[in-house]
């Protein structure tokens, strides 16, 4: 019983670090442009389905280059829009601050 608390409680904590992990590294690299007066129009992870946000990275239609952010964040960016898009479980429609 004890070890499937251990379990339990491990797994909450690396989901919820993951995610707001997510969250910084994208309001971090995508917030300066994209907020309410910004360069670009404002986005959210829930402004589209998981499927074109993979779709639109994938096929380079930012118009933006995006190269100074690492593959890594970049990475960390694409999982975040995906997790928390429109048809998600967790859809997040306001993460960055206006």
């Amino acid at each position: 019983m004890r070890r499937l608390l251990v379990l339990t409680l491990c797994l909450f904590l690396f989901a919820s670090t993951s995610w707001a992990g997510g969250q910084e590294i994208f309001v971090k690299n995508c917030g300066a442009c994209h907020k309410s007066g910004g360069k670009a129009p404002p986005v959210n992870p829930a402004d589209k389905a998981a499927v074109v946000w993979e779709k639109y990275f994938k096929r380079h239609r930012h118009p933006v280059d995006l190269s100074s952010i690492s593959p890594g964040d970049m990475e960390t960016i694409i999982k975040y829009l995906k997790d928390h898009a429109a048809d998600s479980d967790q859809p997040v429609a306001a993460a960055i601050p206006k």
